[in-house]
């Protein structure tokens, strides 16, 4: 006798995914949303000027029980140097939410209550969404 785990909701099964879908759907970052590779560009400090990064890498994390949206600087998932000598570093990352230079993707702006990290660069943005800056818990609220 086969018993088919499907009809029963088992796991893998079509019910269970069904599930987890309509769990995942009203997140604050997008589930749907494809990851976005970037690529930017790192100077290493030789002499007299120090090192820095050409692009900002924002990685976004949530908690939706909360609706608070955390900005902090991403990971590289690659790093290539063409030689030794050589004081440029090509990155690359791979995000499902975040921002690039100030733009951001992946986020389900409804759902955003508060928003907190490396904000600097999004501010414009956070500003044009209705968010004020809360000195007091230095987060943005939405009003």
């Amino acid at each position: 006798m086969v018993i088919n785990l499907q009809f029963f909701g088992g796991r893998g099964s079509a019910l269970n995914a069904a599930g987890s879908a309509k769990k995942n759907k009203g997140g604050i970052i997008d589930p749907s949303a494809e990851p976005r590779e970037i690529e930017a560009v790192y100077r290493e400090s030789r002499g007299y000027y120090g090192s820095y990064y050409k692009n900002e890498i924002l990685q976004a994390s949530a908690d939706d029980r909360t609706g608070e949206l955390s900005f902090d600087y991403a990971t590289p998932e690659k790093r290539e140097k063409t030689s030794k000598t050589n004081k440029t570093q090509y990155l690359t990352y791979k995000l499902n939410a975040g921002a690039e230079d100030g733009d951001t993707f992946g986020i389900n702006w409804d759902k955003v209550k508060a928003v907190s990290g490396q904000t600097y660069g999004i501010r414009a943005e956070l500003k044009e969404r209705g968010f004020k800056w809360d000195g007091k818990t230095k987060k943005w609220r939405k009003e």
